[in-house]
């Protein structure tokens, strides 16, 4: 009953339509999959948001978006060198914003906002990085593709498979609690099962992104743990705040974080793999100096 229920009509049908338009951004790149992140990053936030305040919490949730909005341009124009102000200059603005409110200013609503930005903006932005390394085009029965395009495939087939066999194996063989303080239902049998998973999915698209069979398993391994802790970091996050899920924007799926958990550290992660230890050393100009 488990596996029904996991993919079950309404699951799938929200699943398919979400990878449909994200692979459609992700094909082109540049201005769409500009659109698409700060759709994805306005409803995470705001799901984020809405949890802090149940802890007594009050971040500013449009300067948050904003600070977002200018981070993603920035990505998407290709100006890496203004990441750095931009994160200096909100940080003054954050306590200023947070300092007038008087005697309503707390330490809690300053790391709230900081979490906010990092965490639901700045981590996703790489998802952009790591869709622009360029390098020698992948071949794939006679069409040019783009070297980011293979990367971004490889990163979602890892944690499909992995999201998929770790609820599989876990709910068939999982005995051994994974960390019950933090997400009760997971298992470590699960998490093996979607880690050696994710791994053959890494190797079976490395094979076609000509990515040598020794990164395709490293990345595989390395990405699978990322999208696993992306995972258990906003179940902690729900457990904390007292939510079953972050939201319910998504039928079947829950909320926005629900659904792009495993992206978060992931995107991040397989962008810096792959520009320092497979494609030279190419990362992108981020730091003014």
């Amino acid at each position: 009953m488990g596996l029904i229920k996991f993919f079950s009509k309404t699951r799938v049908y929200v699943a398919t339509i979400f990878l449909l338009i994200c692979l459609v951004s992700l094909i082109y790149g540049g201005f769409p999959l500009a659109i698409f992140l700060s759709v994805l990053i306005y409803f995470g936030q705001a799901e984020l948001v809405n949890m802090t305040k149940a802890k007594g919490m009050n971040p500013p949730l449009g300067l948050i978006l904003f600070v977002d909005a200018i981070l993603i341009l920035c990505a998407t124009l290709k100006q890496y060198n203004y990441i750095v102000p931009v994160l200096a200059i909100a940080t003054i603005i954050i306590f200023l914003v947070i300092l007038f409110r008087g005697a309503k200013a707390t330490i809690n609503d300053i790391g709230a906002t900081f979490l906010a930005i990092l965490y639901g903006g700045f981590l996703p932005m790489h998802i952009i990085f790591l869709r622009d390394i360029k390098g020698p085009d992948i071949l794939l029965y006679g069409k040019h593709i783009d070297l980011g395009i293979g990367y971004i495939v490889l990163m979602f087939v890892v944690i499909s498979v992995c999201d998929i066999a770790a609820f599989y194996v876990g709910t068939k063989l999982g005995k051994t609690p994974l960390w019950p303080e933090v997400s009760p239902k997971k298992t470590v049998e699960g998490a093996v099962g979607g880690t050696v998973a994710s791994i053959l999915g890494a190797v079976l698209v490395g094979h076609f992104i000509d990515l040598s069979f020794i990164h395709s398993i490293i990345s595989g391994f390395v990405l699978s743990l990322a999208a696993q802790f992306g995972d258990l970091a906003e179940s902690m996050i729900k457990r904390d705040a007292g939510f079953k899920d972050s939201g319910d924007l998504l039928p079947g799926h829950g909320g926005m974080l629900d659904r792009a958990d495993s992206y978060v550290f992931t995107g991040a992660i397989a962008y810096y793999y792959f520009s320092i230890f497979v494609n030279n050393g190419a990362l992108l100009s981020m730091f003014p100096f």
